[in-house]
């Protein structure tokens, strides 16, 4: 039995004496046990916390070492460091230090083995090493770099102010330039020879430097806030996010422009015939109003407001035509405001629709021009104005009362002015007299105070009718001719005084309207 033992012993001695030889020859071949292997030191501030000497997967040590070096010098300076967010994480032999979910180190086993701990003990370690090494560097770095912050901010608002005092100034002395006598008369001189033109830019001389500044203010702005987020700490990823939603759509609009220069060309050929077919249109419409030339089936005071009606239309189709090539226009964007505005259109457009439709309409059938007396309805007066979805009417007490151009087509519409100026208005007014008078004379007087009357033709000559025999009286009624439709109230009046005056000096009394039979005394205004 001793001699089984001894023999056991001998070849065990002997298997573990061969096997320990082995690892002793294989040893210097292994690269990554060879104490010379180079080491790349992880530091923060001057400060070595460890070293990183062996690859992992397809990273060799160095990168290893280059990203974990980043990633520290980032949690140094992260404006909401929390020493507690520092944690370890192990997994299969494998231990990862972590701040907020980003790796600053891997431990692997190979790494514990040459520096003769565990896994758990050299994260630990290492642990410790990286909190007290962040906590001293902000310690000693903060309040340099807050005082750094702050000169750099007072600097940047003092310019700040600065630029916007010289932008102030700039635009008040522009302002004084362009009130100067010799701007105004430039202006009124490009007015009165490009017309709208010359109206577009005396109103950009006006408004336009306003637009100017507040663009300008608005950058200058933007550029100092864009400082302000990057010198605090705390609001540093928010310069980069303001500058990314500027940005953005910059680039988007770019880019389409530069995908899209044959639509480009397309837009701009569309909108060059669009704006010579409008300026033929408009001296046409102009020769049209002044008399020079006649358009078919068009007066010529509608002219100039046919030519609005057909500058929409024209206007309309370019839209419509360059719409599909404009840059964008396929986005979700351009869709949900083309719907938008669709939406608006049928819902707010119906009323708008007739108006419009009834201002065509008004423009063809010739009802009545600017300066005619109407009537519609219970309103009196004469028309100022006939645009495409009103008119305007002046009544004679100097009310100005807008009518829809629908309800002029839908209602009855009196125009006094319309055979005024070739046939003559007749205006008539009515007397009753007892039949104790003879007809004859009321005939008489009543075509005297006719002839009396300013205003009224001697010819076509006014005439009488006996319009009705009531049970006590006799009505007549007076018709003389007048062209001036428009003063309408002032002949009703002169015509009835002289009425007055005429019965009187005859002795024919007036019992109007309500005649039953003559008093005891004759009612008669004394003589002047």
């Amino acid at each position: 039995m001793k001699r089984w033992l001894a023999a056991f012993l001998f070849v065990w001695l002997t298997l573990c004496a061969r096997g320990w030889a082995q690892s002793e020859s294989q040893a210097p071949d292994a690269p990554l046990w060879t104490p010379t292997a180079e080491a790349h030191s992880i530091t923060l501030d001057g400060e070595e916390l460890f070293v990183v000497r062996n690859a992992l997967g397809p990273f060799t040590a160095a990168e290893r070492a280059e990203r974990a070096q980043r990633v520290l010098q980032r949690v140094a300076d992260d404006p909401f460091f929390s020493a507690d967010l520092i944690e370890v994480r192990i997994e299969e032999n494998e231990g990862r230090l972590e701040y907020r979910g980003e790796v600053i180190g891997v431990v692997t086993a190979l790494d514990a083995l040459r520096e003769r701990q565990t896994v758990e003990a050299l994260l630990a370690q290492r642990l410790e090493r990286v909190r007290a090494a962040v906590q001293a560097y902000r310690a000693r770095r903060l309040p340099e770099a807050n005082l750094q912050t702050g000169v750099f901010l007072a600097l940047a608002t003092l310019v700040l102010v600065a630029a916007l005092v010289a932008l102030a100034r700039w635009r008040r002395r522009i302002r004084v330039r362009a009130a100067a006598p010799r701007a105004e008369g430039r202006l009124a001189a490009l007015e009165r020879r490009l017309g709208a033109g010359g109206v577009v830019v005396r109103v950009f001389e006006r408004r336009g430097l306003g637009l100017v500044h507040v663009a300008i203010t608005a950058l200058l702005v933007l550029v100092y806030l864009e400082i302000v987020f990057a010198l605090i700490p705390l609001t540093r990823a928010f310069a980069f996010t303001v500058l990314r939603y500027v940005l953005a759509p910059l680039e988007v609009l770019w880019n389409g422009i530069l995908a899209r220069i044959g639509d480009l060309f397309f837009i701009a050929v569309v909108a060059a015939l669009a704006f010579y077919t409008l300026r033929l249109l408009r001296w046409l419409a102009l020769e049209a109003s002044r008399g020079a030339l006649e358009l078919p089936g068009v007066d010529a005071d509608h002219a100039l407001r046919l030519f609005k009606l057909v500058r929409i239309v024209v206007i309309a189709v370019a839209l419509v035509m360059v719409f599909p090539y404009v840059p964008g226009s396929d986005s979700a964007a351009f869709r949900g405001l083309s719907l938008f505005f669709g939406a608006l259109l049928t819902l707010g457009s119906s009323g708008t629709v007739g108006n419009l439709v009834g201002g065509v309409l008004l423009l063809f059938s010739r009802l009545f021009k600017v300066g005619d007396r109407i009537r519609v309805g219970e309103i009196e007066g004469d028309v100022l104005e006939i645009e495409l979805l009103l008119t305007r009417v002046r009544t004679p007490k100097n009310e100005l009362v807008s009518i829809p151009n629908g309800a002029l087509l839908g209602g009855h519409v009196v125009n006094f002015s319309a055979r005024a100026a070739t046939d003559g208005l007749i205006l008539h007014t009515s007397v009753t007299i007892g039949y104790d008078t003879p007809w004859r004379q009321v005939h008489e007087l009543l075509l005297a105070a006719a002839r009396r009357t300013d205003g009224l033709l001697a010819e076509p000559a006014p005439f009488v009718h006996q319009t009705a025999l009531s049970d006590f009286y006799v009505e007549y009624e007076l018709n003389a001719r007048t062209r001036t439709a428009n003063a309408k109230a002032e002949l009703y009046s002169r015509l009835h005084q002289n009425i007055q005056d005429e019965f009187n000096r005859a002795g024919v009394q007036i019992m109007s309207p309500h005649y039953e039979a003559d008093p005891p005394q004759p009612k008669l205004a004394p003589a002047k």
